[in-house]
């Protein structure tokens, strides 16, 4: 339950301060400003999509090896899903980097 709370406020947090002036600047992970909305949506979808395998996973079995048992078929579509969403967060989080740097080496941004 502890951990319920925490996430939850953790991501009330994050959703309450997104604003064009709440970019992603963590060092070297920059994305372009437009892409906040994007990156912010498919965090969410990936968390579902988390919450959802770990719910309907088997007991017994970590994350590292759901890929190497039978699950059931609404435990397939979560970690489908979690996969699916989390791969193309990572192509347009990286995408954006590329971008980001581009435009500051041109001196577009």
């Amino acid at each position: 339950m502890k951990y319920l709370m925490f996430t939850c406020s953790t991501s009330s947090v994050l959703l309450l301060s997104w604003n064009p002036a709440f970019a992603f600047n963590f060092g070297f992970v920059r994305v372009p400003d437009w892409m906040d909305p994007y990156i912010g949506v498919l965090v969410v979808l990936t968390f579902f999509f988390w919450l959802g395998l770990a719910a309907t996973k088997p007991s017994g079995v970590p994350f590292q090896q759901v890929r190497y048992v039978k699950i059931s078929p609404i435990a397939n579509f979560f970690y489908l899903g979690l996969a699916f969403f989390f791969t193309i967060m990572m192509v347009m989080l990286f995408a954006g980097m590329g971008l980001r740097r581009y435009a500051e080496w041109t001196g577009a941004a």
